[in-house]
């Protein structure tokens, strides 16, 4: 008595358009990771249902966020404008330096202190030190650069050279 063989559900086949995995689903970059992405959600879902648990997945975001203030810079037609968000913090929390065509932005936010039978529940505010280094573009005038606090915000003008400004010109596009 033979037994014929007969293909299991689990067992992978080779189709006309690439390989397909174990349950017959063809693989695409769409889908290879999306296993991983359940078991991820799975750990995530597990610390943030845990009564009274503040390490959960919004806690390990925060270890991985930069304490660093978010800045631009802007190009304007007679400066250049680095707008640093600071909220919370005062000019003298804040220190600008210039030297070598790099402009550094540092400072330290303070945290406010517990007071007596107080605690956390949690706390997403971010505390500590920061240093911001931001290359300057070619063409400013370092002399006259200036800054500025209000509302949180942070606005250093750095002007730009006469040099630099004549040196621009708009360049006509032709049509072919």
């Amino acid at each position: 008595m033979s037994k014929k063989k007969t293909n299991l559900p689990s067992e992978s086949k080779s189709v006309r358009n690439g390989p397909v995995s174990r349950f017959n689903v063809p693989v695409t970059a769409s889908n290879v990771w999306e296993p991983f992405s359940r078991i991820r959600d799975e750990f995530d879902r597990m610390f943030d249902d845990t009564p009274g648990n503040a390490f959960g997945s919004r806690m390990l975001q925060k270890l991985y966020d930069n304490a660093d203030p978010a800045v631009e810079l802007r190009d304007r037609k007679d400066e250049y404008q680095l707008v640093a968000e600071v909220p919370g913090m005062s000019t003298d929390d804040i220190e600008i330096k210039l030297s070598d065509g790099m402009l550094r932005v540092s400072g330290e936010k303070s945290e406010s202190h517990e007071e007596e039978g107080e605690s956390f529940m949690f706390s997403e505010r971010h505390y500590g030190s920061f240093e911001r280094a931001i290359k300057l573009p070619n063409g400013v005038d370092h002399q006259k650069i200036s800054a500025e606090a209000k509302d949180g915000l942070l606005t250093v003008h750095i002007p730009k050279s006469a040099e630099a400004i004549q040196k621009e010109r708009k360049i006509p596009i032709n049509t072919a």
